[in-house]
């Protein structure tokens, strides 16, 4: 169970017995931290960040009335409340006292139930602030997600729907007059169409994926046979790029996964090591046992990920560029890959490739008493 840490009240004042006989009556609910000199004040409310400060006014040095109008005046800090203890009962003095910001007075000598009830209501009050301030920064970092998501889409939806677009107008100039050319466009058109589609099938399988309401379709599959497959969808593209892209296993490993979201996984790995590979390299699939389950090696002589990208490369429109490389992207396909990877109960990583350039593993249980 988790401990409850109690509200703090920080107690200023000079005299040891009022600051005693303050301890005394809330020290019962609270945790108590004091203060002799408003100096001292000042720097315990930095470091300990209580919730309510109860502030003698008369004080040698600096004066509560000092002190109240310091803390009240720090920039884009929560709301701390001041409870001024004061035997001034003149309307000056409490003048005085709300110019420098108090949020309330209680006259000495006080009443310990009044103590008490005023107290926990200015906690309470605390507490409420901090937790809108949370809530108003979940909001922020989830407003700044959704336009995250947008970017993302309209970034890799725009070059295929410009080519779709390009095709189509093509096709429509030229199905009088070359019927074979026409054929063709209508071809590229119609792949084009598919990325979009494809594309649009990846951003509600991270959704479903992340409220765990995809149902995964599990069967005993070689995974050497869906590495040919997820390749094959890509030997186009890498050969528009002048790159070699090969497949290789050592053993039949089969893996009890969801084929169409495992070959998923692939394609991504691929698509992203041809996107950082140059013209003349070569992107390798190796499918292998390991003493972890069935793995598969997507290796490239890209760039590679610097170090301190390796642990969020697979997180939510995290990106494989780093300092060295001036390219953008999204990472929300890699995020895919380690939700999915998740789902079976295995694991995704990245490693440096001797002589440069990155291996992304992916890791799958190979029994279903592992991934479950």
């Amino acid at each position: 169970m988790a401990e409850v840490i109690r509200p703090r009240v920080l107690i200023v004042d000079d005299d040891p017995l009022n600051r005693s006989l303050l301890r005394r009556v809330l020290g019962t609910n609270y945790s108590v931290i004091e203060a002799e000199s408003g100096s001292r004040a000042l720097a315990l409310v930095a470091s300990d960040d209580p919730d309510v400060v109860l502030l003698d006014v008369m004080m040698p040095g600096m004066s509560g009335y000092e002190v109240c109008r310091r803390i009240k005046a720090r920039p884009d800090e929560p709301l701390l409340p001041v409870i001024l203890l004061t035997a001034l009962d003149g309307q000056d003095d409490r003048n005085e006292g709300l110019a420098a910001g108090a949020d309330d007075f209680l006259s000495k000598p006080f009443d310990r139930r009044e103590l008490l009830l005023r107290t926990r209501a200015f906690v309470h009050l605390r507490r409420n602030e901090l937790l809108v301030r949370d809530q108003v920064r979940q909001l922020a970092e989830l407003q700044a997600l959704k336009d995250d998501l947008v970017s993302l889409m309209v970034h890799d939806m725009r070059n295929p729907l410009t080519g779709l677009l390009a095709n189509l107008d093509m096709l429509a100039e030229e199905l009088p007059k070359d019927p074979v050319q026409a054929q063709q466009d209508a071809v590229e058109a119609l792949d084009l169409a598919h990325r979009l589609r494809t594309l649009l099938d990846e951003v509600l399988q991270v959704r479903m994926l992340e409220e765990g309401e995809l149902r995964l379709q599990l069967e005993r599959v070689r995974l050497a046979d869906v590495s040919r497959e997820a390749a094959e969808t890509l030997q186009g593209e890498a050969r528009a790029r002048q790159i070699e892209l090969s497949v290789s296993a050592a053993g039949d490993p089969v893996a009890p996964v969801d084929r169409k979201l495992a070959r998923r996984c692939v394609e991504n790995l691929i698509a992203n090591a041809l996107k950082y590979s140059r013209a003349g390299d070569r992107v390798e699939v190796n499918v292998l046992a390991d003493s972890r389950g069935a793995r598969i090696d997507v290796s490239d002589r890209g760039p590679g990920v610097p170090e301190e990208s390796k642990k969020t490369v697979f997180e939510r429109f995290g990106s494989v560029e780093g300092r060295r490389d001036s390219r953008r992207g999204f990472g929300l396909g890699l995020y895919l890959v380690s939700l999915a990877l998740a789902a079976h109960g295995g694991s995704a990583a990245v490693l440096d490739r001797p002589g440069g350039g990155s291996v992304f593993q992916l890791i799958f249980p190979i029994s279903q008493s592992q991934a479950a």
